[in-house]
C-alpha cells in the first residue's frame, strides 16, 4: 500500500467517535454496543501551510489519484519513537510475561506499550540477545511471554523503533495560493478499517 509522503504542519487536530448502536427503553433506559470490531476511527485535519507551487502539486496529485477510494498509509504526526538498550523489567526466576514498555517521548517518566512497531524489536536478556520464537514469543500489543523465566535479578532490555501507521482515505481537500509560489493545502484523512 503506498504511503503518504507529505509532513503535514504542526496544530494537526484528530478526532475519534465511537460507532455505536443504541436502543432506548421506557424511563430513559438505553442499551449500548459498539457497531463492528473497529468502532472507533480516527479523523485528521491537516494544513499544509506556505508550500511551493511543485509540494501543493504533488500533494494534490497524490490525492486526486487516491480519488477519494484507494486507501493509503499515513504516519500519525509524532508518533515515531526509537529506544536503544530500555530496560522493560527484571527476571525473578518465575515470572514469564512482561509488558514490552517504551517511554512516551524522550526522556519521559511515562511509559506506554511499545506499540506500532516497524521492524520486530531485539530483545535481550543481561545483556545477550533473545531469539523470538525460540526464547520468547511478542504479542501486538507488547506483551512478551518467555519459554523459561527469566533468572531471578536479569536485566530485560530490548532496541526497537516504530510509528503509528493508519490505512485513510481522503475525500476532500483544497489548495488556497497565497501569493508567488505559496500555497496551502488542508486536507481531512479518514481512517478506514481493514
Amino acid at each position: 500500500m503506498e504511503r503518504f509522503p507529505f509532513t503535514p504542519d504542526y496544530g494537526a487536530q484528530q478526532q475519534a467517535q465511537p460507532r455505536i448502536l443504541k436502543a432506548q427503553f421506557g424511563d430513559g433506559y438505553a442499551q449500548r454496543a459498539e457497531d463492528g470490531l473497529r468502532a472507533t476511527l480516527q479523523r485528521w485535519a491537516l494544513q499544509f501551510n506556505t508550500r511551493r507551487k511543485a509540494e501543493a502539486d504533488a500533494i494534490d496529485a497524490f490525492l486526486l489519484a487516491h480519488r477519494g477510494t484507494l486507501p493509503f498509509e499515513f504516519v500519525a504526526p509524532t508518533s515515531a519513537w526509537a529506544v536503544t538498550g530500555f530496560r522493560f523489567g527484571t527476571g525473578d526466576g518465575a515470572r514469564t510475561q512482561f509488558l514490552l514498555e517504551r517511554p512516551l517521548a524522550p526522556g519521559a517518566a511515562e511509559l506506554v506499550p511499545a506499540t506500532g512497531r516497524g521492524a520486530p524489536p531485539v530483545l535481550y536478556l543481561d545483556g545477550a540477545p533473545l531469539v523470538a520464537g525460540a526464547d520468547y514469543v511478542l504479542s501486538s500489543s507488547g506483551l512478551v511471554t518467555f519459554a523459561v523465566p527469566p533468572t531471578a535479578g536479569a536485566a530485560l532490555t530490548f532496541t526497537g523503533a516504530g510509528e503509528r501507521v493508519l490505512r485513510v482515505v481522503c475525500e476532500s481537500w483544497s489548495t488556497t495560493v497565497k501569493g508567488f509560489n505559496a500555497h496551502d493545502v488542508s486536507a481531512e484523512f479518514h481512517e478506514v478499517a481493514g
